[in-house]
């Protein structure tokens, strides 16, 4: 996973192609002003889901991962806790199996997860990032998008 600001999100070009585009659509458009659900920025490579809400509390979120899509988390207002922990955590248990239209599984942890604010930041989850999203730190709403990158 890689976590940072804004500001810093050119650093990580070169990664891969669809990363590269997900970059560039960052640094040319006002992700604010997109509509909420989803827009195409190449196709079914990369995509973007805006989203506003009020974060929840922990226990009604939940851990996941994605099989053949990484997500950027862009928190663009507000602040909300984003978890973290491994694939290889021997406390992960997986609560909703793999959903192939949704490309998603869903897990819970009971130790060896990490949270952190994320605020006007990012945050890039590959295949084996078990994450958890939309935590509640204040009752500010969230205003976030979602760049859906096909793994190439």
């Amino acid at each position: 996973m890689i976590v940072g600001k804004l500001r810093d999100i050119e650093r990580y070009k070169g990664l891969s192609k669809n990363i590269d585009t997900a970059i560039n659509f960052v640094l040319n458009n006002d992700l604010l002003a997109l509509p909420e659900g989803k827009t195409e920025i190449d196709g079914k490579n990369v995509y973007v889901n805006r989203f506003t809400y009020v974060a929840r509390p922990l226990e009604e979120c939940f851990f996941e991962n994605h099989e053949h899509y990484l997500d950027m988390q862009i928190v663009l207002k507000g602040k909300e806790l984003f978890g973290y922990t491994d694939i290889s955590n021997p406390s992960l248990q997986v609560t909703t199996p793999y959903n192939t239209d949704k490309d998603v599984t869903k897990y819970s942890a009971t130790k060896d997860t990490v949270y952190f604010t994320l605020d006007e930041s990012f945050a890039l989850v590959f295949r084996e990032d078990i994450h958890l999203a939309k935590g509640k730190v204040d009752d500010e709403l969230v205003e976030k998008a979602v760049i859906k990158i096909k793994v190439d």
